[in-house]
């Protein structure tokens, strides 16, 4: 069944105007409808379309491979639905333009043997109502949320269904009929989205695992409280080439909070302000140079274009950015976004430079349940008339002896906080707990401090030549306010690194080679040059498609020479031929063929406008061996020439055995 004029244009033309891909749109939507007002066609095997289906599929896996390297995430999905119909349009454009206008589906399955399915019968579709199916579901990946899709998708489905409405109801009633399904499919798709939503949220957390990589520049949920072990991803977030080791940064901030509640810290009142680029418009600058700085090199992958930057401390300026927009609060934390996935920036930075705004009253603020274990540390520490420098030496003194690290989580003691517990009690946790605790100490003792986490800068792989910094380096610490500036106050004993390492997978150089092989190969596909290559996937489908139907003989087959040349022989047909018989017997039945119309138009129109649809049934096989005898170069084995004439005999014997009789 043929779809209607324009139908199949105005799918790609409503898919390029949701997803922006007019290059491809508008020659894909011009070749598919040109067809309408070209005569030549091709005579494509089963051979033929295997091997285009391969080539879609191996589009396919090429895209899939390229959308993972750019965003490894679940999200990934959405761009794949987007470029469906250019995967597909090889199959499509197969059809159209083939003899037949439908594609055989066993050549589109590889569990089929090729040698079992030439035995048996064709099973041919046309793919493209499936086809103008797939332009809707591409688009709606591309859905901006506003009315015009959902009167684009209406408008498409009111065609397609036009074409194949009943006649015996009016067109008026059926118009009433459809747009009250529009009406009430509008009121439903807004459930829909809703539930789409919950189930996108759903899938991305499972799929994401509870992956460490992003960070919430607002708030902080921690492990503090719960009971297993903390398990950490050996995966490598992203890379750090420095000038040489000595300006290597230890730690490197993603972001800081400064109020604590039930084992949560928050970022009061964050107030992200807008950076504005200099004028090359990929250098940021955060603050004023100072005489002396370092200078480091970070890769990494950002989620859909955007996220937070791990900086070191003192970063005044980056530069070689590609974002389109930077946004910075009064904690440090620095929010990007762009068009980009992978990007490569350099910082320039200087430990003793403080960006980050004095502290407020927030920065006191203590829970009233954390209090008495608090004070009585601090009793026990002895800092009353103490200067603040001492305290803080005192506080990171009092962790380095009496702590130690763990990965296992122990939960809390009844009536007690997690953060109690620990000091109390267990004297053993993870980095979250030395950060958050001696951010509370040091407020218990009148020093403003805050809670930071980032990564810590210590691997340096000899295969890459630079620092690899893992999901499993994140890490938590203190930012104390001394000497009228911020400064870094890390309280975790020095062994969390040994004890990280020596929990990390054996085999972990293999996920290593891969993600190095990713990263290249990122950074490769990101270069302007192969960026402006996809405007090439289309002519490149077609060279292909033309090289390999010249070298595999695909036949290609004009109308208007085909027609008069198929008629000829059928008014010789009774010299070599007795399916000339069938035709006439069809004609003095009333079943008359039109000069200018193919036996194969006539079988078919026969078959539309006929009640006998058993008579037309049983003459499609005759037709199709009759062809092969006519039009194959190789013609039909003595075997089949011999079926041939056996089939006319009984298909004139049970139709039309008056002309059996003359014979």
């Amino acid at each position: 069944m043929k779809t209607p004029m324009l139908l199949l244009g105005a799918g790609l033309i409503f898919w390029g105007w949701q997803t922006g891909m007019w290059i491809f749109a508008i020659p894909m939507a011009i070749l598919i409808e040109g067809s309408r007002f070209i005569s030549w066609r091709w005579d494509f095997s089963k051979a033929d379309v295997r091997r285009i289906a391969n080539l879609c599929l191996i589009i396919l896996i090429f895209l899939i491979v390229y959308l993972l390297i750019q965003n490894p995430t679940f999200y990934f999905v959405y761009t794949l639905l987007q470029w469906l119909p250019v995967v597909s349009f090889p199959l499509l454009a197969t059809q159209t333009y083939s003899l037949e206008e439908k594609i055989d589906i066993t050549t589109l399955f590889l569990l089929f043997n090729e040698e079992e399915t030439n035995k048996n019968k064709r099973f041919t579709i046309d793919i493209s109502y499936l086809y103008v199916g797939i332009c809707i579901l591409a688009s709606s990946n591309a859905n901006v949320r506003d009315i015009y899709f959902y009167i684009g998708m209406f408008l498409l489905l009111a065609i397609a269904l036009w074409s194949v409405r009943s006649k015996r109801f009016s067109p008026m009633l059926w118009l009433c009929f459809i747009l009250t399904a529009g009406s009430i499919g509008f009121i439903g798709q807004l459930g829909l989205h809703q539930l789409h939503l919950t189930l996108e949220d759903r899938v991305a957390t499972w799929y994401s695992n509870g992956n460490e990589l992003e960070t919430n520049s607002l708030k902080k949920q921690t492990n503090m409280g719960d009971i297993g072990v903390l398990k950490r991803s050996n995966q490598i977030a992203f890379r750090v080439a420095t000038e040489n080791q000595q300006t290597r940064p230890r730690l490197l901030r993603e972001a800081t909070y400064n109020k604590y509640k039930a084992s949560m810290w928050v970022a009061s009142k964050p107030n992200f302000t807008p950076v504005q680029p200099e004028t090359d418009g990929t250098s940021w600058r955060l603050g004023n140079q100072p005489a002396n700085h370092s200078t480091i090199t970070i890769s990494t992958t950002l989620r859909g274009g955007q996220g937070l930057l791990t900086l070191p401390d003192g970063t005044f300026e980056i530069d070689k950015l590609p974002v389109s927009r930077m946004e910075k609060n009064k904690y440090g934390a620095v929010k990007v976004a762009g068009k980009v996935n992978h990007i490569t920036y350099h910082i320039h930075f200087n430990h003793n430079l403080s960006l980050d705004n004095p502290p407020t009253e927030d920065d006191l603020q203590i829970p009233d349940r954390e209090k008495p274990a608090l004070n009585q540390i601090l009793r026990q520490l002895d800092i009353q008339s103490k200067s603040p420098p001492e305290i803080v030496n005192r506080i990171d003194m009092f962790f380095q002896k009496n702590f130690t690290y763990s990965l296992q989580l122990t939960g809390k003691e009844n009536n007690l906080t997690p953060i109690s517990t620990f000091l109390l009690k267990s004297r053993a946790g993870h980095c979250e707990y030395f950060a958050t605790a001696t951010t509370l100490l040091l407020r218990a003792a009148g020093i403003p401090a805050r809670y930071a986490v980032g990564y810590s800068v210590r691997e340096f792989s000899s295969l890459e030549n630079q620092y690899i910094v893992r999901s499993r380096h994140a890490h938590a610490w203190t930012m104390v306010y001394l000497n009228n500036r911020w400064q870094v106050l890390d309280t975790t004993p020095a062994d969390w690194t040994s004890i990280e390492d020596a929990s990390a997978s054996k085999f972990g150089f293999i996920s290593d080679l891969w993600s190095l092989l990713t990263f290249k190969l990122g950074n490769i596909i990101a270069s302007q040059a192969l960026q402006y290559g996809w405007w090439l996937i289309l002519p490149l489908i077609f060279i292909l498609m033309w090289r390999f139907g010249s070298k595999k003989g695909v036949r290609r087959l004009s109308a208007k020479r085909i027609l008069p040349k198929a008629k000829a022989k059928c008014d010789l047909a009774t010299k070599d031929s007795e399916f000339a018989l069938i035709e006439k017997a069809l004609n003095e039945l009333g079943l008359t063929r039109h000069p200018s119309e193919s036996l194969k138009s006539w079988i078919k129109r026969m078959k539309e406008e006929s009640a006998a649809s058993d008579l037309i049934d049983d003459i499609i096989p005759i037709v199709e061996l009759h062809y092969r005898d006519r039009f194959d170069p190789a013609g039909i084995k003595e075997t089949e020439k011999t079926i041939l004439k056996s089939s006319i005999r009984s298909w004139l014997n049970k139709y039309y055995p008056a002309e059996v009789a003359k014979k």
